[in-house]
Parts: structure tokens; C-alpha cells; sequence
């Protein structure tokens, strides 16, 4: 009887932690929600609520969870988010970004875009290093008709393409191609990309 008296209670205290911990990512959400919406960079203030929201959400889950370190990072992505890249005034926020979506693949390695935001994040930060290569091939090879999938790829390898290796270069030629043939709206979308980037040799 007091073995499922305790069993009860540590049910209740769980799940009231589970609860508290999805109104904080909730919180959370609604932040990353409005400065996508505005797409400037938040103040300071709102920004350390959202922080603070993410990690309490954190905190109190029971387990690791990928999704609440994946918006961790986002806050963290979006703490210094008009700073160019490698800029020296982001590199802690950056830094921050990249720990978090470590954590996020490591507890969720199948969700491909943990692995395109680490790879944004790492790009952001200059640092165009093996890691970034696998995460911004293994997000696409995740979701390879995704559009933000393969938009993102795209962006990400036209950019660094000096970096990569052939094979790399390929899986980005391919995100390319998904875009030049998934929807209309995709095909325009990847051909101004081409422009802009001075690749039109990939149409």
C-alpha cells in the first residue's frame, strides 16, 4: 500500500513538473513566434524573459528533451541576431545556440532541423568546420523534401561551397534541385537565390 501511495505520488509530482515545464516552452514559443513575425532582434528585456522561460522549461522536464534545447537555441539565435557574421559581440549568444542544438540532436538525432540550425548557428559563427558540414547534409538527408529543409541547405552550402568536399557538394546541388522542382513558388524562390548568389550555372 505505501509502495503505490509513493508510486501515486511520484506520478502526481512528475506530471505537475511536466505540465509547468510545457507552459514555460509554451512562453517560449510565443516569444520566437513574435520576432519571426517582426523578424527584427528582440529587446534586451523580452529577450531575457524568453530565456529564462526556455530554460526553466528545461529544467523542469523530467528527461532531455530535444525540442526544448532546439528552442533554447533559437532564443539564443535570436539574442544578437542583426550582429554580421563572426561578428565578436555574438559570439557568446552564437556559442550558447550551438551547445543548445548540440544537446537537442543528441537527445533527438532524428529531427533534421536541430541539425540545420546548428549548421545556420556554426555559419553564423564562422566556424565552417567538419561539424558543420555533417549537420547541414544530415538535416537534408532527414527531410530531403522539406522546403525548409532544402532551402536552408541550399542557402547554407551555395555559401560555404569553397569548404565543402564533392560529395558535400552534391547533397547541396540536390537541395538545389528539390527547389527547382517541388512547387512553383519553391522554383522561384531557389532560382532568385541563384541570382543573388551568382550560380545560375546550377538551373
Amino acid at each position: 500500500m505505501a509502495a503505490m501511495l509513493l508510486l501515486a505520488l511520484g506520478m502526481i509530482y512528475t506530471g505537475a513538473r511536466m505540465t509547468l515545464a510545457g507552459a514555460y516552452l509554451h512562453q517560449t514559443d510565443l516569444f520566437l513566434d513574435d520576432w519571426a513575425a517582426k523578424n527584427s532582434q528582440p529587446p534586451a528585456a523580452a529577450w531575457q524573459v524568453a530565456e529564462q522561460a526556455a530554460q526553466s522549461a528545461i529544467a523542469l522536464y523530467p528527461t532531455a528533451n530535444g525540442g526544448y534545447y532546439d528552442r533554447l537555441g533559437r532564443v539564443y539565435d535570436w539574442q544578437q541576431i542583426n550582429e554580421p557574421m563572426s561578428s565578436p559581440a555574438a559570439m557568446q549568444s552564437r556559442a550558447n545556440a550551438i551547445a543548445a542544438y548540440r544537446q537537442a540532436i543528441a537527445s533527438r538525432p532524428q529531427w533534421p532541423f536541430s541539425h540545420i540550425n546548428l549548421a545556420t548557428a556554426k555559419l553564423r559563427q564562422g566556424e565552417l568546420d567538419d561539424e558543420f558540414k555533417q549537420a547541414l547534409t544530415r538535416g537534408f538527408e532527414l527531410a530531403p523534401w522539406r522546403a525548409l529543409a532544402y532551402q536552408q541547405t541550399a542557402w547554407l552550402g551555395l555559401v560555404s561551397w569553397h569548404t565543402l568536399n564533392a560529395q558535400q557538394q552534391a547533397t547541396v546541388a540536390q537541395a538545389v534541385n528539390h527547389g527547382l522542382s517541388h512547387t512553383a513558388r519553391s522554383r522561384q524562390d531557389t532560382e532568385q537565390l541563384l541570382t543573388r548568389l551568382q550560380r545560375t550555372d546550377l538551373l
